[in-house]
């Protein structure tokens, strides 16, 4: 399968249709490993020094996830708003969509901490998907459009038993299909956040790889037995004609000056401040 978008092709056909086919792929050196340090520190000074977490943080087997407050993960801060610019994931998330007018969002935060219980299970958190496409419709659409390219960050080397994302190779294709066969296929499993009938593998990679998965990709956190914390942000690209409404512009004054300053004239475009 080839794509032809106006940007650079930063994919080659092989990878591409190993995304289609495998509905993952670790783009590597997305950022550099100085990059990586340097936001993992800036991830990991967020912990207080005395370990007391905010009550709105959420933890839960190792797996600590940083909120604004009780119902709001997103950091885009002007310290991290550079990473939503990115321009080789930009031109990735592209090549696939086939559409240079897209929107990034999310950014939320992850750091898994080595935790030895449970020794007989590989994930800390059962498989599902992360699709944006609201839980009142019936049915996906299964169109290119309605697509959202989704990940982390790996700001740290993940290793085997790392805590690196868990997924199901070819797990999209089989949602698409058992849902296909249902006439309410958009709510099979609890909407599809208990998936406990597939298998999933590790994705590990170096500091500075991005984990990219489909929407429809199966995928949960694994138990990290290392000791070096597992540091990550997650981000993800969607259209601007996306059909739910994922790719829609902020609300004005959504973003300050210094938000906006660090994010950069493509960054303004992807958060939908400035047109395309």
């Amino acid at each position: 399968m080839t794509t032809v978008v106006e940007t650079p092709q930063v994919l080659s056909d092989a990878e591409i249709t190993q995304f289609w086919e495998q509905g993952y792929l670790l783009v590597r050196g997305a950022i550099s490993r100085e990059e990586a340090a340097h936001y993992r520190d800036h991830i990991l000074d967020m912990i207080p020094r005395n370990l007391a977490l905010p009550e709105h943080w959420h933890s839960a087997a190792g797996r600590i996830k940083p909120m604004r407050n009780a119902h709001d993960h997103t950091f885009d801060t002007p310290e991290l708003l550079p990473l939503w610019a990115n321009e080789k994931l930009y031109h990735v998330a592209a090549q696939l969509l086939e559409s240079t007018r897209l929107r990034v969002l999310d950014g939320s935060l992850g750091i898994t901490l080595r935790n030895d219980s449970d020794r007989d299970r590989a994930l800390s958190q059962t498989l599902h998907i992360d699709a944006s496409v609201p839980t009142d419709i019936d049915q996906f659409l299964f169109s290119l459009a309605e697509v959202q390219i989704g990940g982390c960050f790996y700001f740290t080397d993940v290793l085997p038993n790392g805590g690196g994302i868990h997924v199901v190779p070819g797990g999209h294709r089989i949602v698409e299909e058992e849902a296909r066969a249902h006439p309410q296929g958009r709510h099979l499993y609890d909407n599809w956040k208990r998936i406990t009938h597939l298998e999933s593998v590790e994705v590990t990679g170096e500091a500075g790889d991005f984990a990219l998965l489909h929407h429809l990709m199966p995928h949960g956190a694994s138990h990290n037995r290392r000791s070096t914390p597992r540091v990550a942000q997650f981000l993800r690209w969607v259209r601007e004609d996306q059909p739910h409404g994922a790719g829609k512009a902020p609300e004005p004054g959504r973003y300050g000056a210094r938000q906006l300053e660090a994010a950069g004239p493509l960054g303004r475009k992807l958060l939908g401040v400035e047109p395309w």
